[in-house]
């Protein structure tokens, strides 16, 4: 009987395989998998594009029905924190929710009328994205702008010769 062992080239070749497959599963199913975490932990789900340019990072986010005010955007050395929240419209009571409560019109016939849901399939909730830069930005400079339910944060590059200076080395 002989004895196989596996190469260095083959144990490498079989470690890059298991990274593409793995990116690929990632690429395919991530976005779905946070949208499954995020409805259990009643967040809402916001798609985000990350652009760079020469002279910044541009971050756009679909933000539809929420408000500015409840919009906040933090930048924490290189880290980039927004967060908000949607509250949906009128509250509505499912049915099991209107029989809970005792709202239900057979129950109460004199109650102020309720709105009774039957589908529910806009999200809402609180969100949050962080996001990690690879550069230093210019944490005064940072601008953004929400229009027509798309949120646009600007984050320019800080230059990285700004700080830098020369130590003069002396003689003892």
């Amino acid at each position: 009987m002989r004895m196989v062992f596996p190469s260095p080239v083959s144990g490498r070749l079989m470690d890059d395989l298991a990274t593409d497959v793995g990116t690929l599963v990632e690429s395919f199913f991530g976005d779905a998998a946070d949208r499954g975490r995020a409805a259990r932990q009643n967040r809402m789900p916001v798609p985000m594009d990350i652009d760079e340019t020469d002279d910044a990072y541009q971050v756009t986010l679909d933000v539809p029905g929420v408000p500015i005010e409840s919009i906040a955007i933090d930048v924490h050395e290189n880290t980039l924190t927004i967060s908000g929240q949607r509250v949906s419209g009128a509250k509505a009571e499912s049915d099991e929710e209107a029989t809970e409560n005792g709202h239900a019109a057979e129950t109460n016939p004199a109650a102020a009328p309720t709105v009774k849901r039957h589908r529910r399939e806009r999200p809402s909730g609180k969100f949050e994205r962080k996001l990690e830069l690879p550069l230093a930005i210019e944490s005064d400079a940072v601008t953004a702008n929400l229009s027509d339910g798309v949120l646009v944060v600007r984050l320019p590059k800080a230059d990285p010769d700004k700080d830098k200076r020369r130590i003069p080395v002396t003689k003892r």
